[in-house]
């Protein structure tokens, strides 16, 4: 792990804030825990693998994925109760498991679907198999609405058998002594009722001695007594026994159900870990997608940390409620200036910076995604000390400056080339020159193990130091001179000014106080001041222009792109015009030859002269454009190699060959009736509408019927690919998926599309549990969201 040295670097660099706010987005307890305490991880490998994940799962979430969520639910309260020998999970235990199981399984058929595109994602669900069988023996007990089946065990059928029976004879018996009791007019209800869990009737308190019987309860008003009359003792007695008995029987089969869940408890144990993972990985894009955050490049071995485009989170988590801009933080430490002194105003963006590079890289480190450009670079630190604000402690006798000094020590001993240190108001705290003289003393050691850090700090001897030693540089922060405030942005390689005469002219400082101060500086002061100044208004200039120069430049890059896809466009739309163009060249000559035949057939029939027919034919011919043939005469699916052209100018009569418009399927059609025609397509004959059809020519008739496997999935097939069992009962429901499968199967289709609404569940259920069963059956899972979501079942044939 990643050793933080400051006892509070979470709360000193706002992490428990980010933490607390993706603990409250996890879903199952599991993943709020574990999110609370996350720690950073210094192994390479494992950092990479998060990232990879993290990445992918914005992804994923970014396409509007239907994912089964309620995978995520933790379950390990059942999962404890499995371990303790004796114990068993309830109806409701087991019900409530059995649809996380489901679940998990659905997530693993989405990212076995998705395994080239999510490769991470894929081998953390794959991570272990899983077996269905499970899943299988917890359902096969339970009926689409979680109620225990009456064939859960032959003993529990034939003890709800004796019940329903015994039911039926102890309400008959109750309802004629209910029935004589209100033509004897000693009762004004109409129905019976239960009391201590005997069935009984309602008798006015004045009657009760007419009726054999006992008492089992009174009205609130006491006009009402609840008797059990003596006939159906016995009857309520046999009742009672048979419900001992069920609930026996009951228990028996959770007992057992739970016994074979103990043989898989280490792969449910396992899958709850992964769902865990998946939790805390859908929380963390979820502040992601917040933060529009990125994965950055990860250089483990490298020397270098760059941050471009940096954003400190917790500023930009205020921005979205507070609507203000953020400006963005750049930053690069490396072996020839591997610490970098801020210094320049207060409130100028100083502590910010500094906090923006450890947050940063505390994030990366636990696997977040991070709030900077893509090319940004990280690198490995194996230890992160902090020296952030006042640590003064009355308990232990120290003031504000004893306890930098301590802190200072602290990593003068520990820090080596590896470590990343952040200190805010560097010898701050006592006599300035004695302060920045220690100051000074602690950055040569520093500088000396090759440790990497940010530095901010008022202290010009610091400052003088960074212009003329290796391995460090100066850094300011920017202020707009003409309208008095920070401007937030980092200019590398100047120090920075105070301003202190600005600031205080901002707040109001009288004029004549500030001529006696300035009086009071040496004129080196003065010229150093100037000096500065103009260093840094010239760097904010060529900052605007660089700034302007690269505006124009990705304006430059759009307009040129545009430009080529405008040409692109132009040179499709040209050859379409053409090809168009001879398509219409074609039916012209085509018409006109049909116009020739016609005037050669009435000369003819009216016996004129041979010589006249061959003058009328060779002006036709004369008169008739000479077009030549177009290079599209033969369509695009004919230059695949289909044996086949279409042809547009002919109506469809029986007898034709003809396609489907939306795919490749092709066959004779065998009759017309109306608006329809009834085609043979391979062993298939099949009523389609004409709109659907095109007629096509053969370049070679088939000697036999053409076996052809339908992949279209146009309108005309609709109903081979697809089945809507909404409204249906479960039984109705069965029966039309058992003959769609067949049908599917002896087409060809591999993959189907079962619509059956979201409702209750109840029947998405049922067809499920029907469909595991089915050898052939390779997948079952919800529709992406843009095919229904839900609504509907993918199933993959094998």
């Amino acid at each position: 792990m990643m050793e933080c040295i400051h006892p509070h670097t979470y709360e000193k660099l706002g992490f428990d804030i980010l933490l607390r706010w993706v603990s409250d987005r996890c879903i199952g307890e599991d993943a709020k825990i574990r999110m609370a305490e996350i720690k950073p991880d210094s192994d390479p490998a494992v950092i990479q693998r998060i990232l990879e994940e993290a990445s992918e799962m914005k992804e994923v979430m970014g396409l509007g994925a239907s994912l089964p969520w309620s995978a995520l639910v933790s379950v390990s309260v059942f999962l404890r109760k499995l371990k303790q020998t004796g114990q068993w999970l309830s109806l409701e235990d087991l019900w409530r498991l059995a649809g996380w199981m489901q679940a998990v399984q659905e997530l693993r058929v989405y990212f076995l679907r998705e395994a080239e595109r999510f490769p991470h994602l894929h081998s953390l669900a794959h991570s272990h198999p899983f077996s269905q069988q499970v899943i299988k023996d917890i359902l096969a007990i339970f009926d689409a609405h979680g109620n225990l089946r009456d064939d859960a065990s032959p003993a529990l059928g034939s003890i709800r058998k004796e019940i329903r029976s015994s039911m039926a004879e102890l309400r008959n018996s109750l309802y004629r002594a209910l029935k004589k009791a209100q033509d004897q007019g000693w009762t004004l209800d109409q129905e019976i009722t239960i009391r201590n869990d005997r069935f009984v009737i309602p008798v006015k308190v004045e009657a009760k001695g007419r009726i054999a019987g006992f008492v089992h309860d009174v009205s609130q008003s006491g006009q009402t007594v609840f008797m059990e009359p003596a006939e159906a003792l016995p009857l309520n007695n046999r009742v009672r026994e048979l419900q001992l008995a069920e609930r026996n029987e009951i228990i028996r089969i959770l007992q057992e159900i739970s016994e074979k869940l103990r043989d898989f408890l280490p792969e449910l144990i396992h899958f709850q870990e992964v769902a865990t993972q998946f939790d805390m990985l859908q929380a963390k894009t979820k502040l992601a997608i917040k933060l529009d955050a990125h994965l950055p490049k990860f250089q483990p071995e490298g020397k270098r940390t760059v941050l471009r485009g940096a954003y400190f989170p917790l500023l930009l988590l205020r921005a979205a409620e507070e609507k203000f801009q953020v400006v963005p933080l750049n930053i690069d430490l490396h072996p020839t200036k591997r610490i970098i002194l801020i210094s320049g105003p207060n409130a100028g963006g100083k502590s910010i910076s500094l906090k923006t590079i450890g947050l940063l890289q505390l994030m990366l480190q636990c696997g977040f995604l991070v709030p900077a450009s893509p090319d940004s670079e990280f690198r490995l630190y194996s230890k992160l000390f902090l020296d952030i604000g006042d640590e003064q402690s009355v308990a232990n006798d120290l003031s504000t400056y004893t306890s930098h000094l301590f802190q200072m020590r602290q990593m003068g001993d520990q820090m080596n080339a590896d470590s990343l240190f952040l200190i805010d108001e560097f010898g701050a705290g006592t006599d300035p020159k004695l302060g920045g003289a220690i100051a000074e003393a602690f950055l040569e050691r520093f500088i000396r193990v090759g440790a990497y850090g940010i530095i901010t700090t008022h202290y010009g001897n610091l400052k003088d130091f960074a212009e003329v030693n290796p391995g460090i540089g100066n850094a300011a922060m920017e202020f707009d001179t003409q309208e008095l405030k920070p401007t937030f942005r980092m200019i590398d390689g100047l120090p920075g000014r105070s301003y202190a005469f600005e600031m205080a002219q901002r707040v109001g400082v009288h004029g004549s106080i500030l001529r006696k101060a300035r009086q009071k500086l040496s004129s080196d002061d003065m010229d150093s001041e100037k000096l500065l100044r103009e260093l840094q208004e010239k760097q904010s200039k060529l900052s605007r222009l660089a700034a302007e120069a690269e505006r124009k430049d990705q304006k430059l890059t759009l307009l040129t792109e545009a430009t080529r896809k405008l040409k692109e466009e132009l040179e499709t739309n040209r050859k379409d015009l053409i090809r168009k163009a001879k398509l219409e060249a074609q039916s012209i000559v085509l018409q006109a030859n049909k116009e020739v035949e016609r005037a050669i057939k009435d000369i003819r029939e009216s016996q004129a002269e041979k010589t006249v027919v061959q003058q009328v034919r060779k002006n036709l011919e004369t008169a008739a454009p000479v077009i030549e043939p177009a290079e599209e005469k033969k369509p695009e699916k004919a230059e695949k190699g289909l044996p086949y052209e279409i042809d547009l100018n002919q109506a469809i009569v029986a007898g034709d060959w003809a396609k489907l418009r939306q795919g490749e399927s092709y066959g004779r059609v065998d009759e017309i009736a109306g608006k329809k025609a009834v085609v043979e397509i391979g062993d298939l004959r099949m009523t389609i509408r004409l709109q659907d059809l095109v007629k096509i020519r053969l370049y070679k008739e088939p000697q036999a019927k053409v076996n052809v496997r339908l992949v279209s999935e146009g309108r005309g097939t609709r109903a081979r690919f697809e089945l809507d069992i909404m409204g249906m009962r479960v039984d109705e429901a069965l029966i039309a998926v058992d003959k769609w499968l067949d049908d599917a199967r002896l087409t060809g289709l591999n993959r189907l599309r079962l619509l059956h609404g979201k409702g209750t569940g109840a029947l998405r259920q049922a067809v499920r549990q029907h469909l595991y069963g089915m050898p052939f059956v390779m997948e079952v899972a919800d529709a992406p969201v843009e095919e229904g979501g839900a609504g509907w079942t993918i199933i993959q044939l094998g």
